[in-house]
């Protein structure tokens, strides 16, 4: 997990004494508590001092950046080692919202977003404005350290009122930062790079997402793949992990690899709108894994709302600052929130689509479940009337079930889009559901072919006759 600390300098020493850094913790996830939140130990300041040295992102360069590299500071090994040469102790004063109790887990699960942008505001880049990034940090879990250096040298560039979002790994991260090493590694020392790899799949508490990151890693290096196109990889490469982790029954790293491939996507049905639903469907068939709806929906009756939160921030990453939002009030039953979330609408956009295919997958669940009430309410949320993308990516996901639910949903949808001035929803809704519910194809064709014939476009219900004709001859393969 990255982006997880802030840093702020309460007071500096230029003469070598005690410098006092506050800590705060950015993001949270509940089941990180008994990792500790807090970082405790020399090699984590270590890092904080060699960052705030390294020249980058408008901080100033010092002697540490020339003591320490980037990739030694990443190396859990090497910081454990040689920590004790640059911090001579480290002492905790003051600690505040530790533990985190269930308004503050809450908290952090909801403003996932605004947090995300606060850990981006430091005084190097100008991006921080104390009266509205104060509000956020005074909420935050926190603690303030007096660090006292073994040379005046490693805290000369520290400056009172300082503060910057921090790389600097604590006792949740390590494993991110070992990932995060062997990138770094790779075309220059690829031993240490599968070393590094090695190290963050071999640890006990590891984030599981970054396990999956350096399995897809380790593979590529060990395949001879480049650098870049290793971190492009497709939906399939991912998806084949998971099933595999799956078999060896690590279920929470299967799921976090499963996450990451639907998170890519796959094009290969043909449209753009269905993108990702071939690896929900064959997910489903391998491994009887659930579609990211359904797993959310059955961790938040659970109460696991921050688990299903961050899978969904992992799936939908290009859009999280509303999905991932829309997901959870949809999940909490507050369709006000859910709607003003979407700006009234779920078209047109990433965003807007992957908002669409998670109501409609949800207005499934609930179907199944027997409220009824609820399940219209995110069908029509999701369609809005005239939208068929929704509805054909559960579809073709495997999502739409049982049949005679899909069947009867399907069907509403025709008699809504059916027109004889654009007829595209109709042959969309054919194209699809030829394949996964060849009875809805041939009830829209002849509703098709009605509608023409009714406005007087013989030509044109001509033509949706014989595709009906040809439907209901060749079968779903047609």
């Amino acid at each position: 997990m990255e982006n997880m600390y802030r840093i702020h300098v309460v007071r500096a020493d230029a003469s070598g004494g005690p410098v006092r850094l506050r800590v705060l913790l950015v993001h949270h996830e509940p089941w990180w508590d008994r990792a500790g939140l807090l970082p405790y130990d020399s090699g984590f300041f270590l890092q904080v001092l060699r960052e705030a040295a390294d020249g980058e992102a408008g901080r100033p360069r010092g002697p540490l950046a020339g003591e320490v590299s980037e990739a030694q500071s990443l190396d859990a090994e090497f910081v454990r080692a040689n920590a004790h040469r640059f911090v001579e102790r480290v002492e905790r004063v003051a600690v505040r919202h530790h533990r985190v109790d269930d308004a503050l887990a809450g908290y952090y699960r909801n403003a996932y977003d605004a947090l995300d942008r606060l850990y981006y505001a430091g005084t190097f880049n100008g991006r921080y404005r104390p009266e509205e990034h104060r509000p956020l940090e005074e909420r935050l879990v926190q603690a303030e350290y007096d660090v006292r250096p073994t040379d005046p040298r490693w805290t000369q560039t520290l400056r009172a009122g300082d503060c910057w979002g921090s790389g600097a790994w604590g006792p949740i991260s390590e494993a991110g930062a070992s990932v995060r090493l062997g990138w770094v590694l790779w075309d220059d020392d690829p031993d240490g790079a599968s070393a590094a790899f090695e190290h963050a799949i071999g640890l006990a508490d590891g984030d599981p997402y970054a396990k999956v990151e350096a399995r897809l890693g380790l593979d590529a290096l060990r395949a001879g793949r480049d650098r870049y196109l290793a971190q492009d990889q497709g939906a399939d490469v991912p998806l084949e992990l998971a099933f595999r982790l799956h078999a060896e029954g690590r279920q929470e790293e299967a799921r976090a690899a499963y996450a990451v491939a639907v998170s890519r996507g796959d094009c290969s049905l043909g449209d753009i709108f269905l993108g990702g639903a071939s690896v929900i469907a064959e997910a489903r068939r391998t491994a009887g894994m659930e579609s990211p709806a359904e797993y959310g929906h059955r961790l938040a009756e659970a109460g696991g709302l921050s688990r299903a939160a961050a899978e969904l921030r992992r799936i939908y990453d290009d859009g999280s600052a509303q999905v991932a939002a829309f997901a959870l009030a949809l999940y909490e039953g507050d369709f006000d929130r859910a709607e003003d979330i979407s700006g009234g609408s779920l078209a047109g956009d990433l965003a807007g689509t992957w908002m669409g295919q998670f109501a409609m997958d949800l207005a499934f669940v609930h179907a199944r479940a027997g409220n009824t009430e609820t399940a219209r309410h995110l069908a029509d949320l999701a369609g809005e009337g005239h939208n068929s993308g929704p509805f054909l990516h559960a579809l073709a996901s495997g999502s739409a079930r049982p049949a005679k639910l899909a069947m009867e949903m399907g069907t509403a949808l025709v008699d809504t889009i059916v027109n004889p001035a654009w007829d595209d929803g109709i042959e969309a809704i054919v194209d699809v559901a030829r394949a996964y519910l060849p009875e809805l194809a041939v009830y829209a064709c002849r509703a098709q072919a009605a509608c023409e014939s009714d406005y007087g476009q013989e030509e044109n219900a001509a033509r949706w006759r014989k595709r009906l004709a040809h439907l209901e001859s060749a079968g779903p393969s047609s």
